[in-house]
């Protein structure tokens, strides 16, 4: 039997982050499929073995990456939305949030297109959309339920709205991620939110 990991020192958490954040970089520069450890280990100075350490193979450390663009994402627009009373707000905030930090991190966001059309099968694929967008979805429809029940929204489908929401998002991101001078980011944010709110509102 296999014993489990112990859980990793800070320096072996930090020593992640900084190759996390590297593969991402290379990624966005040269693309999923000309990433290697080699590339990722000749931009930070170190051994491959070194990442070998870190990740069980280039699954693991893909895997890893995705998770935490998008838990770093998540936990920007989660504080953003708690900062904020009424739910009208909290979804402007939402989407504020959520290009604000796009904006931020390009680099990020290309890598995760790039990442997003690696994969090839069906599982795979289900997998990403599930970790993607089910946490964003559940966020959206917490502040969907919250207005409902507050009596400051009507007229329309959580579940359905949540979707819709994301997708505007993503799809804008996707626009920008192919051609940064195609979109305006902040004023896409400003339209989707005065859109958005303006719909949900009684």
């Amino acid at each position: 039997m296999i014993p489990p990991k112990e859980k990793p020192t800070f320096i072996e958490e930090a020593r992640r982050k900084q190759i996390i954040d590297a593969a991402l970089q290379t990624i966005a520069e040269q693309g999923y499929t000309q990433t290697s450890f080699a590339e990722i280990a000749k931009g930070l100075g170190i051994t491959k073995g070194l990442i070998a350490y870190h990740f069980d193979g280039k699954h693991d450390l893909i895997t890893s990456a995705i998770h935490t663009i998008l838990n770093r994402q998540g936990a920007y627009i989660k504080e953003q939305v708690e900062a904020q009373e009424d739910a009208g707000n909290k979804l402007q905030a939402y989407i504020q949030a959520s290009f604000e930090y796009i904006a931020q991190n390009r680099a990020h966001f290309v890598a995760l297109v790039d990442l997003w059309g690696s994969f090839t099968s069906p599982e795979e694929k289900i997998a990403f959309s599930q970790t993607a967008y089910d946490p964003c979805r559940a966020h959206l429809q917490k502040i969907f339920r919250i207005g409902l029940e507050q009596g400051e929204f009507a007229g329309f489908e959580p579940q359905g709205m949540s979707a819709l929401v994301q997708g505007s998002i993503d799809g804008v991101m996707l626009q920008w991620v192919f051609d940064p001078q195609a979109v305006d980011l902040p004023q896409a944010s400003r339209e989707l939110s005065q859109m958005f709110v303006r719909r949900v509102k009684k």
